[in-house]
């Protein structure tokens, strides 16, 4: 992915190098489409296991695709609502090994937990011409993310090794089982969040894009019923895309 990346930007950057410098204004409106990968995961706060949960979660690999509107504002500033389909999620890896008299059984789980949402953002973007080439983009702004489905998929492979014999079986296992949402305690998450973006694209003047996204969930994933304390999950998600508008 990292090589697909840079040479995509290469590409862009060589394509934007033929078209003339435009000054997006206050008069001037475009609209685009873009996709790429995200790296998702949940952050824990609020309880005495919200450090290891943090230190053991991994990324959840998925996908983006969103539309969205520039509308100039002024001289290189404009605002960007869009609407995005953002796949979020988070992953568990897990081992552990049990030895009871001349065998030992070593069970490798992995949990994976997968996120359709529906976002809404609207970011705040600055742009920074760079010649003939095209321009830098900055954006900050606040999103609300409705979840719309989602699956939690376990895994696990157990070993089972007689030490004696140095034989060993093998079993494995799975279940996929559908996400609900809502604020009831039979919920799995909460149907809604909200939280902020934070981009850095560039964007050729022939109307090609490359860039990355940060989001940062502030609301609780926790479904309200089923809340305790100070306990608190949300999202955390790097997303990578390539685009075009006109």
């Amino acid at each position: 992915m990292k090589k697909l990346l840079i040479g995509a930007t290469a590409l862009l950057l060589s394509t934007g190098a033929f078209a003339q410098t435009t000054t997006m204004s206050g008069s001037d409106a475009r609209f685009g489409l873009k996709a790429g990968v995200n790296l998702a995961r949940f952050h824990a706060s609020g309880t005495n296991g919200s450090s290891d949960f943090n230190n053991n979660v991994k990324d959840n690999v998925g996908f983006n695709v969103t539309a969205f509107a520039d509308f100039g504002v002024g001289n290189n500033f404009f605002i960007q609502p869009g609407v995005s389909l953002q796949n979020k999620g988070a992953k568990f890896e897990s081992t552990n090994a049990v030895t009871l008299g001349n065998t030992t059984a070593t069970t490798v789980s992995t949990n994976k937990t997968s996120l359709m949402t529906i976002e809404v953002p609207i970011n705040a973007v600055f742009r920074i011409p760079t010649g003939d080439a095209g321009a830098i983009q900055l954006s900050a702004g606040p999103y609300v993310g409705f979840n719309i489905s989602g699956k939690n998929k376990l895994e696990s492979t157990t070993t089972t090794r007689n030490n004696t014999a140095n034989t060993s079986t093998t079993a494995t296992s799975s279940s996929d089982d559908d996400l609900s949402f809502g604020s009831a305690t039979d919920k799995n998450y909460s149907s809604t969040e909200f939280g902020a973006n934070f981009g850095l694209a560039y964007r050729t003047n022939s109307g090609f894009l490359v860039g990355a996204n940060y989001g940062l969930g502030f609301s609780n994933l926790i479904p309200k019923d089923a809340r305790s304390g100070d306990a608190k999950l949300s999202n955390r998600v790097l997303g990578f895309s390539v685009g075009y508008s006109f």
